[in-house]
């Protein structure tokens, strides 16, 4: 009887060994780990803070920590574009390897200068893979997997094509472009620093946005996961306690830009979930209404006195239909809302705004350079709403439009999290975007 059945035990038993093996190493989870010293993706990164780029980031098992977020996109390019115009940066283009999106590797790092135009990219695809992919490559006469050049066309007004340089070194994929390769060589030198285990690390060279130097990491804190500046001097980011958090609060301290002939003034933005009254003219007073077309969600904007940065959505049209929006004023704050009730929770919320960016610009602990907080499942719900409205409003300009249905596409995936909160501070310096429990993270 035993004997019957050895071979069927035989094959149950490869079976459960090679789901196994398929969970552990390919399946969506989440796992930590750190770049090895001396490895090739090691040196990259040590290049990039030698001055070679701009900006590097470092990724293990991608296909299992980025497939945790990709599960949950509808379109994971159209979310990272959207991610981009949010920032003001240039979409990161990730190289495909083969039929996958990502390649299935123990580690990616890239580093890039500003513009994304030259950048290098190293990923340690696991070996079965690797060799499959060289002799698939070759046979199919596929750069992109047997090494060689491509070329890569790029749209826009002037069309032309990018030189891109794909190769195996060290038994690692790599691609490149735009030259000026700095020495990978193992005698090129390593970090000065081991670096931790994270889920990921970002390491920023040059300024952006005001946003500090140095290396940020992915990490778990308790139930939650969050990315925090590691470098000595930092110093923990201010929080806004989640008793008061609003749909969304976004804050930006004093700045100038390079492109601004002035100093910008101090701003936030405000969303509050005031029902949905106001949906017909004459429900709530003063509500921004435009008809049957619906009415805007509870908003307000902050600005200090004599100083306008940010405006209420089609401040202008909603201001004729309505009569003049309401006004008031709190803690420093010239406020304007869409009704009465949005004004009165942003008086309640001015006294902590004003702690976290004083309106006149000044700080003792730090300078805020910029602060977000959101209830993401409300939000997308009253993003939305916004955008389908001003879709139906002939006047309200496309970009207005594609604002919101960028704001609505970044935040869909993270509905399942309770409360996202970001802040950064410069002098000193500090970082801090925590993901407050987010369902099915991956542990």
């Amino acid at each position: 009887m035993l004997k019957r059945f050895r071979g069927l035990i035989l094959a149950l038993l490869a079976a459960v060994l090679l789901a196994g093996h398929i969970f552990y190493w390919y399946m969506p989870r989440a796992r930590a780990a750190a770049p090895e010293p001396g490895s090739l993706p090691a040196r990259l990164l040590a290049a990039g803070a030698a001055g070679a780029y701009d900006a590097c980031f470092w990724v293990p098992y991608p296909h299992q920590n980025l497939g945790i977020l990709r599960s949950r996109l509808e379109d994971g390019a159209a979310w990272l574009a959207a991610v981009a115009r949010v920032a003001g940066l240039p979409p990161p283009v990730l190289p495909g390897f083969g039929p996958f999106a990502v390649p299935p590797s123990s580690e990616i790092a890239a580093c890039s200068d500003l513009s994304g135009d030259r950048f290098f990219l190293v990923a340690r695809v696991y070996p079965a893979l690797s060799a499959v992919a060289r002799l698939s490559g070759k046979m199919a006469d596929n750069p992109w997997l047997a090494g060689g050049e491509v070329r890569e066309p790029r749209g826009g007004d002037n069309p032309e094509e990018r030189l891109i340089e794909v190769a195996w070194r060290e038994g690692m994929w790599t691609v490149s472009s735009g030259g000026g390769e700095p020495d990978l060589s193992a005698a090129a030198g390593a970090p000065s620093r081991p670096f931790p285990a994270s889920f990921g690390l970002f390491r920023l060279f040059k300024d952006v946005s005001e946003l500090p130097t140095g290396d940020y990491l992915l990490r778990r804190e308790g139930d939650d996961l969050e990315v925090t500046l590691d470098r000595p001097d930092a110093v923990a980011a201010p929080e806004l306690p989640s008793d008061l958090t609003p749909v969304l609060l976004a804050v930006a301290g004093p700045s100038w830009p390079p492109a601004e002939t002035k100093p910008l003034p101090p701003a936030a933005f405000a969303i509050f979930d005031i029902g949905e009254g106001g949906e017909t003219p004459g429900e709530t007073p003063g509500r921004a209404a435009f008809g049957p077309l619906g009415a805007l969600p509870g908003i307000a904007v902050f600005h200090p006195p004599g100083g306008r940065r940010w405006e209420v959505p089609t401040q202008g049209l909603a201001g004729l239909l309505t009569g003049g929006l309401p006004k008031g004023n709190a803690a420093g704050w010239q406020i304007v809302a869409v009704d009465a009730a949005s004004l009165a929770r942003a008086e309640e919320l001015a006294p902590r705004l004003s702690a976290l960016a004083p309106p006149d610009g000044t700080a003792d602990k730090g300078r805020l350079v910029l602060g977000l907080w959101v209830r993401p499942a409300p939000a997308v719900r009253l993003v939305s709403r916004v955008r389908k409205l001003f879709e139906k409003i002939p006047v309200v300009e496309s970009r207005q439009v594609q604002r919101w249905k960028d704001w609505e596409t970044l935040l869909k995936p993270l509905a399942p999290c309770e409360r996202i909160a970001l802040a950064a501070t410069q002098a000193p310096p500090s970082f801090r975007l925590r993901f407050h429990g987010c369902a099915g993270q991956g542990r």
